[in-house]
């Protein structure tokens, strides 16, 4: 099956199990100018990241320019966080957000000034919650990537995608973080062990015509 055909089904796919799903452009929101400026550590936010927000996924502009099978891979990574949004309601977001969202109780200033210790929050603290969902995305990142390629994902650029800036230094932790993608590339590469995310976007790409 073409790119192109992979594509169109994937997209289909989602449209049916998101309602309301839309790809929207980052160059022409407001929104995501705003977040641009508020996630300062991530300096390709606009120009090289996809950003979900439950139900559109925003890209850099539209015509979409990435290649088709870039395209596929990525729709693939946001449908996850798309799925996992729609089945866990706004704990995603809390999950996604901590431990920085805690940082508001800083408003209980107003009453308290013990509530100031709330900014501590700010710092690029660890996030499970993130890396968790992050990861569960990552990890069809790394199926789809090879299922279209043949090849394996830079383990160097996912590893630093967890433990750098671009997540907020969310998985601080270099080696824990290779060792399971080392471990999902050997699942992928064996057709053994695969995630239920991973199983649902392979069947969709690889079924009919």
């Amino acid at each position: 099956m073409s790119p192109e055909k992979k594509l169109s089904k994937l997209v289909r796919y989602i449209e049916e199990q998101i309602p309301g799903f839309q790809l929207c452009s980052k160059k022409t929101s407001l929104l995501m100018r705003t977040l641009s400026a508020v996630l300062f550590f991530n300096k390709g936010f606009m120009t090289r990241y996809v950003t979900t927000l439950y139900p559109r996924v925003y890209v850099p502009e539209l015509p979409w320019s990435a290649s088709l099978t870039s395209q596929i891979n990525i729709l693939a990574h946001e449908y996850v966080h798309l799925k996992d949004r729609k089945r866990l309601g706004w704990f995603f977001n809390i999950l996604y957000l901590s431990p920085q969202i805690f940082t508001l109780f800083a408003f209980g200033a107003f009453w308290n000034l013990w509530w100031l210790l709330a900014l501590l929050f700010l710092l690029p603290l660890p996030s499970p919650g993130r890396a968790w969902l992050e990861w569960r995305a990552y990890k069809v990142t790394v199926a789809i990537h090879h299922h279209l390629s043949g090849d394996r994902i830079s383990v160097f650029w996912l590893r630093n995608q967890f433990t750098g800036s671009s997540y907020y230094w969310m998985l601080p932790f270099k080696g824990l973080v290779e060792r399971h993608i080392l471990k999902t590339i050997e699942n992928v590469e064996s057709g053994k062990f695969l995630s239920p995310e991973i199983l649902e976007i392979l069947e969709v790409l690889e079924t009919g015509e």
